[in-house]
């Protein structure tokens, strides 16, 4: 009797288009039972008493692919490189009578409990994550270019190791990350402490965006016991969540082994593949009813842009408590080309965890850093590598590292990478300077004519601590130069503790500051064309402090100096009790003092090099209250007045129907003050769709000294159109909005803004009423309208239900906007 087979087989499986190993495939010989399936690298290894002259792969996504062998006894290794497809479903066998796959998602759903990660208090493990970012689809035409000559040695080794049947990729990008990764639950937080880290990049600087995406497990940490799978901003519905049988098809194919342990092989595939759903397999084990392993994957047909495939693969782990933790991942994004002759890009991440420690919390401040680097996070050698890495690098990871350094010649592969980092940050780098916001270089208005705009930041190449900010614009109408400059000074980033002074001198318009618009730097922008209405220069210092002393608690105080100098029709009574007898003034200072608080509690973020970028919030609104006095008779002050205002805002999802968010929004001043220093509700008169403003109001047509606002927003994303025939190929997402606002103003406010007989000087003849609302009835408005045209336009029609005889309002306005997204 023989002790081990005489006929062995090995290899590695591949995705053709990826490069990426494809973990949990079938690979056996043709007309014998005996095989084994890959392991997470892509590998496979069997042994076989009776020999066969072909070798085959099967998974699921993917077509069959089949290969000739020798029958000779003895070691055979053979490579595949499988093309994705359509799940084919011919083999599978229907029965009567319920899906006898029901019964196991029923019990997942029953052992969730004890099988789910979130049931633990906190767990903690050590993690390796490798992220590499390739351009891919690149033609023969393209490969023929000269620029490409420096690097065709390069690209022959990248198509011999991509096989016969495998694309070519240049790799661009490539990071590996030691880190230490802390989950507590209550209250959720998450932590990862990077520890090394190794970066190797072409036209990526150090502190970059995208250079700051290193850690795997605060962005990749998924869990498919919940009922939805955020990425993109988009929520996917996982095929073991509590919807699972209104949104899968399920089919039982087998119970095998695996890892030891015996597990149901499921196959699942969406209901309507426009949904946000997965294709896939999933290993549940036969005794606990735990998943094990899954491979999921969206499609091109899922109602995303620019997305040709995302595909999840996970391996998870039981832990001593009895619930599974998930031991490896991979992730892969796969970007279409932007136009057609154009190459595409793909992202590839991997991570590996292990020494996993249960239900160990550490004190609550511990966590307060979301993401840390360790200040000698580069220094580690190569040897410390050759310990550090869970495995081996792979010989496709070895040839990427030593292409890196030949891709950096080829300019259209630089371009592509700071394109991308341009779109993500909005200025463009140079070695210690960023350049821009792009979107404010150029506007022309009424007042200024051509206006033209240059502004620069510091980053992290320049000083880890001191930034600088600043521009200069100027008009060739008026041919007023115009001016900021800030000096900020970064205490911690821990507790992201920053001080600065900054000084401008600045047109504005009334209602439409970058204090009141917000972020929103695109609307900003956009209000500086055209007839430029309510314009005022302003002089504006400022000395600030702000610290998150707690995570997720931000407090900020700031002193400014700010002027107001209207270029309209502007007059105030400084003694309104004579009425029309009272002296008036058209121009004012104002010097206050301001206390904020934000919380915003399970906050994320990146830091883009000396700039703090927030990602998203969890479950509960993020709160800010703002303070505000007025300090007459300090460096020049005008007034005395208290301001407060109250704001909360959130996201959420309501299952399969969508997304929504709102903003509430409260102010209060019991002082009385010009207009401009009260509450100017933000209008919109653009035909630019802005979620701040109300789109049917008229800019300054409403002030309150007192207010209350609710903003709606609902996005349905494909739930309707998706089920549409042709219509769901668009990929159009329905969207509905409302707007309600509730305010007034004091009597003693209106009586402050009322004209006397003493006309204003001014060269503009413009003058606005600065009215108030009826505090019995509130402004509403209501819209509605389609997202995502085009992959990139949003278009929405908006219909005001109140004060429709109110000056000369539009009770229907048609609002775009350009909106990228996933």
């Amino acid at each position: 009797m023989q002790a081990q087979a005489q006929y062995s087989y090995k290899g590695l499986v591949t995705d053709a288009e990826t490069g990426d190993p494809i973990p949990f495939a079938s690979v056996g010989l043709k007309g014998v039972n005996s095989g084994g399936t890959t392991n997470f690298q892509g590998f496979y290894s069997f042994q076989s008493k009776v020999a066969s002259d072909s070798l085959f792969v099967s998974m699921v996504g993917y077509t069959r692919r089949t290969k000739s062998v020798d029958k000779s006894p003895g070691m055979h290794e053979v490579d595949f490189q499988v093309k994705p497809s359509s799940a084919d479903l011919s083999e599978v066998k229907v029965y009567s009578g319920e899906n006898p796959a029901f019964r196991i998602l029923r019990a997942i759903q029953a052992n969730k409990s004890r099988n789910d990660r979130i049931q633990m208090a906190a767990y903690e493990y050590d993690s390796y994550a490798k992220m590499e970012l390739d351009v891919d689809n690149i033609s023969e035409q393209f490969k023929g270019k000269k620029v490409m000559q420096d690097i065709a040695s390069s690209i022959k080794k990248f198509e011999q190791q991509a096989g016969e049947d495998g694309k070519l990729l240049i790799p661009t990008y490539i990071t590996e990350t030691v880190s230490k990764f802390y989950y507590l639950e209550s209250p959720r937080r998450r932590r990862e402490h990077i520890l090394k880290t190794n970066i190797k990049g072409v036209g990526m600087g150090e502190g970059g965006l995208i250079s700051q995406l290193v850690g795997g497990n605060l962005v990749t940490n998924y869990n498919f016991y919940q009922n939805f799978i955020s990425f993109f901003g988009k929520d996917f519905a996982s095929p073991i969540g509590e919807q699972w049988k209104q949104t899968y098809t399920y089919y039982l194919l087998d119970t095998v082994q695996v890892e030891g342990r015996t597990c149901y092989q499921i196959e699942f595939e969406p209901k309507n593949p426009a949904d946000l759903t997965y294709t896939g397999q999933m290993w549940i084990d036969t005794t606990q009813f735990a998943l094990t392993q899954i491979d999921a994957t969206v499609g091109k047909a899922a109602n995303l842009n620019f997305i040709e495939k995302v595909k999840i693969s996970q391996e998870l782990e039981q832990t001593e408590t009895g619930v599974w933790l998930p031991a490896r991942t991979r992730f892969l994004i796969d970007l279409e080309e932007i136009s057609k002759g154009s190459a595409g890009m793909l992202l590839k991440m991997y991570i590996s965890n292990k020494n996993f420690v249960i239900n160990k919390p550490h004190p609550l401040p511990f966590y307060d850093r979301t993401s840390e680097v360790a200040t000698n996070a580069r220094d580690a050698n190569p040897e410390y590598w050759k310990n550090a890495r869970h495995e081996s690098l792979s010989r496709q990871d070895l040839l990427a590292f030593s292409m890196i350094d030949s891709v950096k010649s080829v300019p259209i592969v630089r371009t592509y990478v700071e394109i991308a980092d341009v779109v993500l940050g909005g200025h463009r780098t140079f070695k210690d300077m960023d350049v821009g916001p792009y979107i404010s270089g150029l506007a022309i208005n009424q007042i200024e004519g051509a206006r033209v705009r240059l502004g620069f930041r510091t980053n992290a190449l320049f000083d880890s601590s001191w930034i600088f900010r600043g521009h200069a614009s100027f008009g060739t109408k008026d041919l007023i130069p115009k001016y900021s400059g800030e000096v900020n000074y970064l205490f911690s980033k821990s507790k992201w503790t920053v001080a600065g002074i900054k000084h401008s001198y600045e047109l504005e318009r009334v209602g439409l500051t970058p204090d009141l618009i917000g972020d929103n730097k695109l609307f900003y922008a956009f209000t500086r064309w055209g007839s430029f209405s309510g314009a005022f220069f302003r002089r504006d210092s400022e000395a600030f402090f702000s610290t998150e002393f707690i995570r997720g608690f931000r407090l900020t105080g700031s002193m400014n100096m700010r002027s107001f100098d209207p270029l309209f029709r502007f007059q105030y009574r400084l003694q309104p009790e004579l009425g029309m007898d009272s002296p008036v003034q058209d121009h004012y200072n104002d010097t206050f003092f301001t206390f904020e608080a934000r919380f915003a509690k399970n906050e994320t973020f990146i830091l883009n090099g000396n700039e703090k970028v927030t990602l998203a919030t969890r479950r509960i609104p993020v709160l800010t209250f703002r303070y505000q006095q007025g300090l007459k008779g300090v460096l020049g002050g005008d007034f005395n007045y208290h301001r407060f205002t109250l704001k909360a805002y959130q996201t959420f999802r309501l299952g399969k129907y969508g997304r929504s968010d709102y903003t509430l929004l409260a102010g209060y001043t019991p002082s009385n003050l010009p207009a401009p220093l009260l509450f100017p509700h933000l209008g919109n008169e653009t035909f630019m769709f802005v979620r701040s403003a109300f789109s049917t109001m008229n800019y300054f047509e409403f002030v309150s000294d007192r207010f209350a606002s609710l903003q709606f927003n609902h996005n349905f994303e494909g739930l309707f159109f998706n089920r549409i025939p042709l219509i769901k190929k668009l990929k159009w997402r329905f969207i509905v909005s409302t707007n309600v606002l509730y305010g007034s103003q004091r009597t003693s406010n209106r009586a402050l803004m009322q004209e006397v007989n003493q006309p204003m000087d001014s060269r503009y003849l413009d003058r606005y009423d600065f009215d108030s609302l009826d505090p019995k009835i509130p402004f509403v408005e209501v819209g509605y309208g389609i997202d995502n045209i085009f992959k990139l336009f949003r278009l929405q029609a908006f219909h005001r239900l109140s004060y429709l005889d109110h000056g000369n309002p539009d009770l229907f306005r048609l609002m775009g906007s350009i909106n990228f997204h996933f």
